[in-house]
């Protein structure tokens, strides 16, 4: 590539530090950044596209079409949040640069969609059923009638764990239904049996059809009424039986939604007759599950997709034999719910880390308000930590986590504390 190439950016989203520090490293890049006008990151990009506090769908697409249009040289357009996926799509086909299909995007928002293409596919996964939110109380039970207790209720649009909620039997039905339904912007939940196992996600590129998976990852979730994602590890230890038919059904179910180009995230299940799918999210895995493989393999998947968006080669025959030399973790902070009084043990936690590979990041602050931990965007900060292997990182993790500690306590009378979601706000 001979001219410095544009690379847009459509919003960032949280605890993506590293993909802004990989692009605008290159040399051959130029980063374009569309994000609200008061987040930070947007000043770290070489050129700026500020947008409005709310950011709606059509201010975003005029705002990065322009942009693009302005780009007399190379240029290409990616994506990390769901929501703006349909953005990124429509603006590929329009400047004919590479992409997955925007219809295939687009479906892919919609989780009842994507698995009624699993089930199509012989992808296995639970069974499960599409069904109104607006359902009133009396028909619910009718609706989900021949589906096995504890279900998992969530909208069909939603992401971060957003809604998703636990139904252990017919008497925690409607609850979870009510909740679920806040998230919903469609009106659509989907309900599924409960899928019981080890959670795990996979990392794959595509490229003309053809997927290498780069990682299978571990997690760490909550599996009470929610569903939060406390910590993850890369590469997950997983014997080479299983590890084979892990691989197979995420590439499997990619190929059963259409997913051609790009970085995934799939996230499934392993169940005591095997993997299940819960999910494929076409764009590359949020929670720093990127910096683990790279702190383990040396391999910078935001680089490969920055050339994947650019039309850039991507040598998928040697990514295929690239190989781990170690272990990673993250490890997130939680509190109790409250106004935050003291965040106490942070130098003791950072003297611990090696600074050249590991970090502790703080995503609150004294005066902020603590919510339940609902979602992945009520956590309150974390740790990544490296090892001789997966055990050994995980174990060094938790020891530096437990050494933070963030006390809170209810808000007094005449207090007015600080409203935010910690993990989605912290740049803004």
């Amino acid at each position: 590539m001979d001219a410095r190439a544009l690379l847009l950016l459509v919003r960032v989203g949280c605890l993506r530090e590293q993909a802004l520090t990989s692009w605008t490293a290159r040399p051959d890049v130029e980063l374009a950044v569309a994000e609200s006008a008061t987040a930070a990151y947007l000043r770290l990009a070489d050129r700026q596209i500020p947008l409005s506090p709310d950011r709606p769908a059509d201010e975003m697409y005029e705002a990065c079409r322009a942009a693009l249009a302005a780009a007399p040289g190379p240029k290409g357009v990616t994506g990390f949040l769901d929501s703006t996926l349909p953005v990124v799509a429509r603006l590929a086909e329009e400047f004919g640069l590479p992409g997955c299909s925007p219809d295939t995007l687009k479906s892919l928002t919609d989780k009842a969609w994507a698995r009624e293409r699993f089930a199509e596919s012989g992808v296995p996964g639970p069974r499960f059923r599409t069904l109104p939110a607006a359902l009133p109380a009396a028909d619910r039970g009718e609706a989900v009638a021949g589906l096995a207790h504890p279900l998992i209720l969530k909208p069909v649009d939603s992401s971060a764990g957003r809604g998703v909620v636990r139904a252990g039997g017919p008497a925690e039905l409607d609850a979870a239904w009510e909740t679920a339904a806040r998230f919903t912007k469609t009106g659509t939940l989907l309900a599924e049996e409960e899928l019981i196992g080890e959670e795990i996600s996979v990392e794959t590129v595509t490229v003309a059809g053809r997927t290498v998976v780069l990682a299978c990852t571990e997690k760490l979730s909550t599996r009470g009424e929610v569903f939060v994602e406390l910590g993850q590890a890369s590469p997950a230890r997983l014997p080479a039986s299983l590890d084979a038919e892990v691989r197979a059904v995420a590439a499997a179910a990619l190929k059963a939604v259409g997913f051609d180009h790009g970085i995934a995230h799939t996230e499934m299940i392993l169940t005591a007759e095997g993997p299940r799918i819960i999910e494929v999210n076409p764009r590359p895995a949020g929670d720093c599950i990127l910096d683990l493989i790279r702190l383990t393999t040396g391999v910078d998947v935001y680089d490969i997709a920055a050339d994947l968006a650019l039309g850039v080669p991507v040598d998928l025959d040697a990514l295929e034999r690239m190989s781990f030399t170690g272990g990673a973790a993250i490890r997130f902070l939680t509190g109790e719910p409250g106004v935050v009084r003291r965040v106490e043990g942070v130098a003791e936690a950072a003297a611990r880390l090696d600074p050249a590979r590991e970090r502790l990041v703080l995503l609150t602050r004294p005066g902020d308000t603590v919510e339940s931990v609902s979602s992945n965007l009520h956590r309150l900060g974390y740790v990544i930590a490296v090892g001789a292997d997966t055990r050994a990182a995980l174990a060094r993790a938790e020891e530096i986590a437990a050494l933070v500690s963030i006390s809170t306590s209810p808000a007094e009378a005449d207090e007015q504390p600080v409203r935010r979601l910690p993990s989605s706000e912290c740049w803004t």
